[in-house]
Parts: C-alpha cells; structure tokens; sequence
C-alpha cells in the first residue's frame, strides 16, 4: 500500500469511474486497474463494486477511503512544511571562527530568522580546526572556517574573504616618524590565518618583533588601544571596533586576503533547513577589504 494508491481510489470514489479517475491522477486506466487489483490482493478484500453505471467503493472499500483521506491530508502537511520555510522547525547548529561572527553572522542570521522564524539558531565559535572536527563529528549542521581542507568527508565552498590591515596605537606618533620594529604585536596562538599573515610580514619587513597571544579579537584591540602593541586583524574587525579612541591603521600596507570556506559533511544528503542558511550566507555581499 503506498500513496499513490490512496490517491487512486479516492480519485475513484470522487469520479465513479476508472477513466475519469485516471485522468485526475495522470495516468492510464489500465494503470489505476492494476493497482487498485494489487491494493485489493495486499488487503485481502474487495474494494470497487463494477457496474454498468461505473465503479463504486465497496464496504471495505469506503472504510479504506476514510483511512486513505486522513493519510492523504496528513501527507499534503508534512509536503506543505518543506514548500513554506515559515513552517520549518528544529535546531539548525552552525558553527564560526569569531572573526565571522564579529563582522558577519549577525546580518546572515537576522535574514535567516525572518525567512526561518520556527528554527532555532545556535551559534558555536571555536579555531577553525575544531569546527572540522565538530562537523566531521556531527555535532554542527554547517560551519564557516578561515582554513580550508581535504578531508573525504567534508564538503568546502570558498567565500569571498577580507584583507587584514594593521592597527596600532594611535600615541606611537607622537614619537616622530612611525617606526613597527622592536614592537610588541598582539595575535591568535599559531593556527589562526591571520596570525600567519602577521608571521610571514614580520619575518620579511620588521626587526626585533615580540609576539603576545590572545585569542579575542576584542581583547586584542583593546590592548593596541591601551598601547600595548600592534596587531594584524580582519578589516571588518577593525571596522567594528574603530570608534575607540587610541586606535589607527595602516593602510599603506596591503596584506594578502584571507577567505573563508563553508563547511558541510557529505553524508548529510538534503537538508532544507540547512541548505536555506547556506543559500541566505552565500547571497550575503562578504566584505573583501
């Protein structure tokens, strides 16, 4: 017994006849025979009563129909909830290193909520690595990385990134001529992008560099705003926090970009709630620097 033949036989009952029954569910008579004969066979009774005048539903046959109605309706709901996304529910656990959910998540997730308004968004930072794990795991839905990878399991999709900039206290320049060697430089521990963009421009331009870990781009520029040293951190970082007094950038220098990747296990199939926030996050305008 399956849908199709539910659908048969109260197109049956409503036609009074095989050949307009047919056509109402778009198939050939011969075809609505021969299932209703197999519905008949599986159930073990006579469901149709034929006649000069055309088919009626037998006693069992309209004891079926009152089951197969209330299947029918039941089916077209649970097909509605996929065609309206106003209707979706459940958890969807998304994943981010903090420099996304700093200067982007929270438009992506604002959209999200409005086409989405039965889910329920739980947001999860950690390194990029650690969201690997945790999608590989099947503890995330989706996670949006700074480093990309080739594990078998894991689906990735770059997304446009953003270039650093340098920020460093705004009263180095009252000393004269900004001079970055020597300089204290604040940054992620060893693993971060970021952190190795700043790595790769100290090694080839500066002198006498010591290196201060802190994984927070908040603390981070709050400490170059105090005067604490320098750091290289996403533009739209910088642009979050620049109303601070004691912080200026250096746009002189052009780093290179840094994109992020979008991070899916392959074995998750369709999953609309899911493919919904990818759709909305990829058709997001990702600021480039």
């Amino acid at each position: 017994m399956d849908i199709s033949q539910l659908r048969m036989l109260t197109a049956i009952y409503k036609a009074g006849s095989i050949v307009k029954a047919a056509k109402s569910v778009h198939c050939v008579p011969s075809n609505v025979t021969a299932r209703m004969k197999a519905l008949e066979a599986e159930v073990g009774c006579c469901l149709l009563n034929r006649g000069d005048k055309g088919v009626e539903l037998s006693a069992a046959g309209k004891h079926l129909l009152a089951h197969a109605e209330k299947v029918l309706e039941a089916f077209g709901e649970a097909q509605s909830c996929f065609n309206d996304t106003k209707k979706l529910g459940g958890t969807l656990k998304v994943g981010s290193t903090d420099s996304f959910v700093s200067t982007q998540l929270a438009s992506i997730a604002a959209a999200f909520e409005r086409e989405y308004p039965e889910v329920v968004l739980e947001v999860a930072t950690a390194t990029s690595l650690e969201l690997l794990e945790q999608v590989i795991e099947g503890k995330l839905d989706i996670a949006v990385v700074a480093v990309n990878t080739t594990n078998p399991k894991i689906i990735s999709q770059r997304l446009p990134g953003e270039r650093p900039v340098l920020v460093y206290p705004q009263r180095w320049l009252h000393d004269g001529p900004l001079n970055l060697n020597n300089r204290k430089l604040l940054a992620w521990p060893k693993g971060c992008p970021f952190q190795a963009v700043a790595q790769v421009w100290c090694d080839d331009s500066l002198k006498g560099v010591e290196w201060r870990v802190c994984a927070s781009w908040g603390g981070i520029l709050t400490c170059v705003e105090q005067g604490l040293g320098m750091a290289v951190v996403p533009r739209g970082v910088y642009d979050n926090y620049s109303a601070l007094d004691g912080l200026a950038v250096c746009d002189a220098l052009e780093f290179d970009r840094v994109d992020h990747y979008l991070l899916t296990h392959k074995r998750t199939g369709g999953h609309p709630v899911r493919d919904g926030f990818e759709r909305i996050l990829c058709g997001t305008s990702v600021h480039s620097g």
